[in-house]
């Protein structure tokens, strides 16, 4: 193995090799690494940036028994010089920068470590709204360059928050939006009842919630049937005074459609750590004074990437023990 592949030490004879382009992936905590160690595998960490390019990667990947993935993409050609895959498996949650299809046609099993991440996701969308709504990134900017005078906000508590998906983060919004005494809509195709008469959640279509809501946060996965469901016809739905939050993926929402209003003062601002294409390099966002721009770091803090690495050494090895993973992707 070449010297530049960063391996872990103190393994034990290895049994399988255990491939990470997730450069968080047992970081932060000791356990997941414990995990493996019991299990006799052999952990390789490969950087994700300009993997493809590198011989040590397609050396690693020709042996290796599981890949772990962090924001990189899995193609089919990845696919086929891994003889060895039994699984893959998200360092997080959103799968789709897998190729699940070819996964499926080569029998290799995909995983993801579902709400471990919740709260994580969860507080970035509650901090984008209230730095949307009291416009404290320009406020620091402003004060910095000299500025000392009247920054005038918008109200949060008691005002009408509108919630895209009611899984684990969307769920978590609206928990910490109920500490704020608002107004809760929420639209999902599948709906907890239980949940929505604890939080007073109106279920909602998405035409209402985009033409009544002050906040918006989107919590949808990316999926064929949601890619740019947030199009040009809903956003134009929106209020002069609204902000819509996306922390979910960029695909969901049509982007183009979001710049042009957001350019026209035709909504108020936006939030987003997540694009159509990451990292978006020379994104139109980024010369708007009324977006706050982010590296897709939502699901980033020390406590969310421990549990995180737990979940997916778990299922790892349950997967080399012939038992189905913690959370399986279906691919068919």
């Amino acid at each position: 193995m070449k010297k530049r592949l960063m391996k872990k030490e103190g393994w034990a004879v290895a049994q399988y090799t255990v491939l990470s382009t997730s450069p968080t992936f047992t970081k932060y905590s000791p356990q997941a690494a414990g995990i493996l160690e019991k299990k006799g595998c052999r952990l390789v960490m490969i950087p994700p940036n300009g993997l493809r390019e590198r011989e040590d990667f397609k050396a690693v990947l020709a042996e290796a028994h599981v890949w772990v993935v962090g924001i990189n993409k899995v193609y089919a050609e990845d696919l086929e010089a891994a003889p060895n895959l039994k699984l893959i498996i998200k360092h997080g949650t959103g799968v789709d920068s897998i190729d699940l299809k070819a996964a499926a046609a080569r029998g290799i099993t995909v995983a993801n470590a579902p709400g471990t991440n919740a709260n994580s996701v969860a507080d970035l969308a509650f901090g984008f709204m209230l730095s949307l709504a009291r416009q404290i990134v320009s406020a620091d900017k402003r004060t910095r360059d000299g500025f000392w005078g009247t920054v005038m906000g918008k109200d949060v508590y008691g005002k009408t928050l509108g919630v895209l998906g009611l899984g684990q983060i969307g769920k978590g919004v609206i928990r910490r939006a109920s500490g704020f005494d608002m107004n809760i809509f929420g639209y999902d195709l599948v709906h907890d009842s239980q949940f929505e008469k604890e939080y007073r959640v109106r279920a909602a279509t998405l035409e209402e919630i985009m033409s009544e809501a002050d906040y918006i946060s989107v919590h949808l996965p990316l999926l064929e049937s949601t890619k740019n469901i947030i199009d040009r016809s809903l956003l134009e739905k929106m209020r002069p005074t609204a902000f819509l939050i996306n922390t979910s993926r960029g695909g969901v929402v049509d982007e183009t459609a979001l710049y042009d209003l957001l350019k026209e003062k035709r909504i108020a601002g936006a939030a987003l750590d997540v694009f159509a294409t990451e990292p978006p390099r020379q994104s139109p966002f980024f010369e708007l004074d009324n977006v706050i721009v982010a590296p897709h770091m939502g699901a980033y803090t020390e406590g969310a990437m421990g549990a995180v690495s737990e979940i997916v050494a778990e299922s790892i090895v349950r997967v080399l023990a012939g038992k189905e993973p913690l959370s399986v992707i279906k691919t068919n």
